[in-house]
């Protein structure tokens, strides 16, 4: 019997230390490690249940070819060879950027990113860019501060007001909230923005319910209010900011009440909100991703960021305004991982805007190979998303399961998970730990690891020069992690098998020295447009917000939900009267996109004239981006879901 330690590669904040007991090569224990001071012993149900994946009845362990439209079984040499020569066709008969390579973050490791590199030694695709995720608020921080850095989780017991705005640790980022009790104890004040009461409200000191959509309001209306009362911070704005002038100028022009009223909240609300947040400091702000998947996303980012700035709460310990942490990608080397170089010819459209992107350019569109992503289930607008993958001629999916995405497409390879391989997971959104996590298993019969499979590619198609530098995956890694190799001080095999905190990480920009261009934080340009606020319109009146559950990372474990059962939807009792409802009636949402059969929840603690439900749900229960719209942000190419307005019909 013995003990293995790893780690969690979903795309969430947390990135769990696992404790993994093995007795005669079979695991018979899996938990948190109770020795990590991030996961202090537990993980979600959602960390357990990767042990329940590698053994699942529904998992591929056979390359699967589409036959008049059934699947059969094929051999690796065949696959191989089948689709080697297609993609050596397109190449040569249409050009390299007629074929998309599509990848999502559906494994935070670094060696699955094998397939960036073959792309690009390929001769280059056709990659989205943009986010369906965080897109507009990295580009937002990247903008005011030069980098996404986030401060450490235990300095956050420093604060004496946390703000959590438009985030649900309860249900996101579970191990947050043991942070939060033990400041909230220590006597720090918990604040919650959300348009929704949701679990992590329901322990808060303060609960503040802003309308969806007007978070950049509430953000211009506490600025302004810091502004009049003179409670920023003159040293700081004098000599670390750019642009104060500016944005004083500009929020002395509006009117107070023009930028509190869409909010929804009281006068003497905001008034509250913000002496907490400018008068009890050290403050910090811990943001969700929910308030940048709006048009104006990127600006409600940048506006919140200012708040940070005038009141001095930035580069202290119990401030900062924290939105995601890329300390560790810094010290990847991604030149290396990405393998771009002079012949690459690489094209690329907007990742929200896919199914439009493909759709007006479908003579030209040759095939397209997915990995680490079912997309068609998690881009806006279903129906398009579903008519556009499927009219492209060529399509290959890598994957464990057979999900919407690959069930549309002729080709799906059965890869490796995390149990099966070595890694370095790294892709935490909030603190600055990472682990080389070792091959616990050997792999299910049948399923390889994404590098072999592009390895495999590369010597059937005779790309040489892929074959000299990526043919190792140890060596993949040892290059890629040198500069953190140089960081820790240590070889690459004292990296193995380990779990570090990268050191200098606790508390960004102590030093004031920012990564902008200029070496100051950048206030918001001060030609802020008043936000605009879609009113109730007549054919679609109701708000349709889409959240992250508890139970599911995106669709990844909605499989085994029962085909048929209609998505849940949540209001309060006053837009259930308003609606003619009652509790577990069967209804239609409709939105300009499409619709969706539902059952209706009692949910107090949603805003009026909202409607929420929670995403990932596969096609057999249709899926909520039957009613997202298309469309992009303000900043990074962000999708905004949240932009959905919808009505109800009975069925």
């Amino acid at each position: 019997m013995k003990t293995i330690k790893t780690a969690c590669p979903l795309d969430c904040f947390d990135v769990c230390s696992i404790k993994v007991t093995l007795d005669n090569n079979k695991i018979i224990d899996v938990k948190g490690d109770d020795g990590d001071s991030i996961t202090k012993g537990f993980i979600c149900k959602k960390g357990m249940q990767l042990l329940e994946k590698i053994n699942h009845p529904k998992r591929l362990t056979s390359p699967m070819k589409k036959v008049k439209g059934k699947w059969i079984p094929i051999s690796w040499e065949k696959a191989i060879e089948e689709i080697g020569d297609k993609l050596m066709d397109i190449k040569k008969n249409y050009g390299s950027t007629t074929l998309i390579h599509y990848a999502e973050d559906g494994h935070g490791g670094l060696l699955k990113n094998i397939d960036t590199a073959f792309f690009n030694a390929y001769g280059g695709v056709a990659v989205p860019k943009g986010s369906l995720c965080w897109g507009a608020g990295i580009k937002a921080q990247t903008a005011d501060f030069g980098n996404v850095l986030g401060h450490d989780p235990h300095d956050h017991l420093n604060a004496k007001t946390i703000i959590i705005w438009g985030r649900n640790p309860a249900f996101t980022n579970a191990h947050l909230v043991p942070f939060l009790k033990e400041a909230q104890k220590k006597g720090t004040k918990i604040v919650v923005i959300d348009p929704i009461k949701t679990a992590t409200a329901s322990f808060s000191d303060y609960y503040y319910q802003v309308r969806p959509e007007t978070d950049g309001y509430l953000a211009m209306a506490m600025g302004k209010i810091i502004l009049e009362e003179k409670s920023y911070d003159e040293a700081f704005v004098m000599n670390h900011c750019n642009g104060f002038d500016d944005y004083k100028n500009y929020l002395n022009e509006l009117q107070l009440e023009t930028l509190i009223e869409p909010t929804g909240l009281m006068r003497e609300d905001v008034y509250e909100l913000t002496s907490l947040y400018a008068d009890n400091k050290p403050s910090s702000i811990i943001l969700g991703y929910g308030l940048q998947r709006y048009r104006n996303g990127g600006k409600n980012i940048r506006l919140i960021d200012a708040l940070g700035a005038i009141t001095g709460n930035i580069g202290i310990s119990g401030g900062g305004v924290n939105y995601a942490n890329k300390y560790i990608a810094g010290y990847i080397d991604s030149d290396y991982v990405s393998n771009v170089h002079s012949d690459v010819t690489s094209t690329s459209f907007k990742r929200p805007l896919f199914s439009k992107y493909v759709l007006e350019n479908r003579e030209k569109i040759k095939g397209i190979l997915v990995t680490k992503s079912n997309l068609v289930v998690q881009i806006p607008d279903t129906k398009k998303a579903i008519a556009a993958f499927s009219s492209i001629p060529f399509k290959v999916v890598i994957d464990h399961f057979m999900t919407d995405t690959a069930a549309l497409a002729d080709y799906v390879l059965p890869c490796t998970g995390i149990y099966e391989e070595e890694d370095f997971i790294f892709s935490s959104m909030w603190h600055s730990h990472c682990t080389y996590t070792e091959k616990i298993l050997e792999p299910i019969e049948g399923v390889k690891h994404e590098f072999e499979i592009f390895n495999r590619l590369a010597q059937y198609m005779k790309m040489e020069d892929f074959l000299e530098n990526y043919n190792n995956p140890k060596i993949y890694l040892e290059r890629a992690l040198k500069p953190l190799i140089e960081k820790l001080g240590c070889t690459f095999e004292e990296l193995k098998g380990k779990r570090f905190k990268l050191e200098g990480s606790d508390i960004p920009w102590q030093d004031k020295k920012f990564a902008t261009a200029s070496g100051k934080f950048e206030l918001i340009d001060p030609a802020i447009e008043i936000i605009y606020v879609d009113k109730k319109e007549s054919a679609y009146p109701l708000h349709f917000l889409t959240l992250h559950p508890k139970i599911s990372l995106h669709s990844q474990h909605y499989m085994d939900v029962a085909e048929g059962r209609f998505p849940e939807i949540f209001c309060n009792d006053k837009t259930m009267k308003r609606w003619n409802l009652v509790e577990e009636q069967k209804v239609m949402l409709i939105s300009p996109s499409g619709e969706l059969k539902v059952k209706v929840k009692l949910d107090d603690g949603v805003g009026d004239d909202i409607i929420i439900s929670y995403e990932g749900w596969w096609l057999k229960n249709q899926g909520v981006n039957n009613l997202t719209p298309e469309g992009i942000s303000d900043l990074g190419d962000q999708a905004i879901y949240n932009n959905c307005r919808c009505r109800i019909e009975g069925i």
